[in-house]
């Protein structure tokens, strides 16, 4: 009930966008995104990068692809609950507020382009230190346009607990990192968020079986349709 409420609330805010009604949420898990595991071990967080999830488990290959024309609305991420001490630990290392927005992709189909992401659009930065433990909806000043083949990615400009370890081998994410600066338990990755709007880049980091905890609200184009000739019921005859 309190999803449906989420999305009517969506559609109000957003009518002068979504003359079909209908609304697509990428991203979405059956029957729900995982959790972080903070404050418990081990405790994670995206940090400093632009990142998609390539493949997940309990959703269909590559979740965030856009498969037609349309329009972002918004986005929810699902945070994890932090002790104070994490967070200071956080706010440390990566700055602060802890901070999230929604970026644009546009990835090379061929080679050797294959690792190859231009930015082509991105929301504002919203703060979620008020949002431990919670999975709040951020609906943008102004819709993003998205063509077919785009991918919606989250840039964490500081840091976000955003993601859920101990999932399936076969789950991945990709960053914006390049390589050989992908980081490692032992040593953080370079700062390396995708935030310049044009600009190509080659992402080069993988990480398997983790989970990136967002969700993006799409709404795609209505389908063009020609009318039927006068006279006809617009049925396609077959031979028989």
């Amino acid at each position: 009930m309190k999803r449906l409420l989420i999305v009517l609330a969506l559609l109000a805010l957003a009518l002068p966008v979504v003359a079909s009604g209908k609304i697509v949420t990428l991203g979405e898990a059956d029957p729900a995104l995982p959790t972080s595991k903070c404050p418990n071990d081990p405790c994670l967080a995206a940090y400093q990068m632009t990142g998609y999830q390539e493949v997940a488990d309990n959703s269909k290959r590559r979740p965030y692809l856009i498969r037609r024309n349309g329009q972002i609305i918004a986005f929810t991420v699902k945070l994890g609950k932090l002790t104070q001490e994490q967070i200071d630990f956080f706010d440390g290392r990566f700055d602060t507020p802890a901070s999230v927005r929604i970026s644009i992709l546009r990835k090379g189909r061929r080679k050797p382009r294959l690792h190859d992401h231009r930015m082509v659009a991105q929301s504002e930065i919203f703060s979620v230190e008020d949002h431990f433990g919670t999975a709040p909806t951020f609906v943008l000043d102004e819709p993003l346009a998205v063509k077919r083949g785009n991918i919606v990615a989250l840039t964490v400009p500081t840091w976000a607990p955003v993601l859920a370890s101990e999932q399936k081998r076969s789950e991945f994410w990709r960053s914006s990192r390049s390589r050989d600066n992908c980081g490692t338990a032992e040593e953080n990755a370079p700062p390396s968020a995708h935030t310049k709007v044009g600009s190509l880049r080659d992402w080069r980091c993988s990480y398997r079986g983790e989970r990136l905890l967002y969700t993006a609200t799409y709404v795609p184009a209505n389908r063009r349709t020609e009318p039927a000739e006068a006279g006809t019921s617009g049925a396609v005859p077959r031979p028989r």
